[in-house]
């Protein structure tokens, strides 16, 4: 309870800085007052000549009259219905009503605009989200969203830009929000609400090789002091700048330059390696690679895979994780943990949770 208070006392406090929500908020309260006013003074005056008068029927009226529709089921009759009539409402209320229309319309045009020049505060806006760092290009960060969408695990998160070489983002997506600031200055995490975001990935700077990977441990660095837990994934521009990041608490540090460089040089010497790469870590149709976790003990990993054999799985295990490192092609001795993740090729990753149930009811576990 005292978290809900919190959340909504911040909300609040945040949404009266603004100076268009405080106009609509004073108007607000001016019509609102006008109409229970009238409606009081209409049910007063009227009351004795309309016996079947309700509060309801005056507090229509008030409303009908205010927003100018004005049915005609109604009238006042008395002359101090008629005057309360022309005061509250035509005098006070229909000078104010439109004044809140025009700010209601103005306020959505200037979040609009904030939210698409980066301006925004995301602490009120989206929680267990990714935040991408840095905008290298617009098709390189276009792309990385769509994976992101394309992805059952992840296509249900909203994701968070944190730029600051960009006036304006091109595209328009509701679940990409934009906030505009240095990476490496903590007001820019705390808008993109790093405290409730799901990971963190950092995109190279543009800028030299070594500057780059320097720039992206420094906001590493800055990221372990705001949020120590959260997972985090690292572009480096070079495999022989991993160095740099040792000393800094990162899941996953990706030299891309040397990846794509390897495929390019794969290709030449084994003609079509190439499309298969592709198949397996794009949006392509066909299969996918990715990760699931296991729930067995007391199994090998060749037990494993006869297991996936003998009930005709279609997925392919290559190898697994654990403790943050991998193991490719392991010995057909070594033992699954339950902590273990496994590496696997498959057409679907929905695909893994029937078949897990079936490893399951197959072999239980110890």
């Amino acid at each position: 309870m005292p978290m809900l208070f919190k959340f909504w006392f911040r909300r609040f406090r945040r949404v009266s800085r603004n100076r268009h929500m405080r106009r609509i908020t004073v108007a607000g309260l001016i019509v609102l007052g006008a109409i229970a006013l009238n409606a009081a003074c209409f049910y007063f005056f009227e009351k004795a000549v309309k016996a079947e008068l309700t509060v309801w029927d005056s507090v229509w009226l008030s409303f009908t009259t205010i927003t100018t529709v004005g049915y005609g089921d109604l009238a006042a009759s008395t002359v101090g219905g008629r005057v309360a009539t022309m005061v509250l409402l035509y005098g006070v209320g229909l000078a104010t009503f439109p004044y809140v229309i025009t700010q209601i319309v103005d306020t959505t045009v200037e979040r609009n605009n904030d939210r698409r020049r980066g301006l925004i505060d995301c602490r009120d806006l989206v929680e267990s989200h990714i935040i991408i760092v840095n905008y290298p290009s617009e098709l390189r960060v276009a792309s990385i969203i769509e994976q992101l969408s394309s992805d059952v695990v992840t296509a249900h998160r909203p994701i968070v830009i944190l730029a600051n070489g960009v006036e304006e983002l091109s595209f328009n997506r509701s679940d990409v929000y934009f906030v505009r600031g240095a990476p490496l200055e903590e007001e820019s995490w705390q808008r993109a609400n790093i405290e409730r975001a799901y990971a963190v990935l950092i995109l190279a700077p543009e800028a030299e090789e070594h500057v780059a990977d320097a720039i992206t441990a420094s906001t590493i660095s800055l990221i372990e002091t705001l949020h120590p837990n959260i997972r985090t994934i690292a572009e480096c521009t070079s495999i022989q700048h991993l160095a740099i990041f040792r000393s800094f608490h990162c899941d996953a540090v990706i030299p891309t330059n040397n990846i794509a460089a390897k495929v390019l040089a794969q290709e030449v010497r084994d003609r079509g390696l190439a499309l298969a790469v592709r198949e397996l870590l794009t949006d392509a149709e066909g299969s996918e690679l990715y990760s699931e976790a296991i729930e067995i003990d007391g199994i090998n990993f060749g037990e494993l895979q006869s297991l996936l054999l003998q009930l005709k799985a279609e997925v392919i295990l290559v190898g697994i994780l654990r403790n943050s490192e991998h193991i490719i092609n392991p010995s057909l001795d070594l033992q699954i943990h339950r902590s273990d993740r496994l590496i696997l090729i498959g057409n679907r990753r929905s695909d893994w949770e029937q078949i897990h149930k079936q490893l399951l009811s197959v072999k239980q576990p110890a």
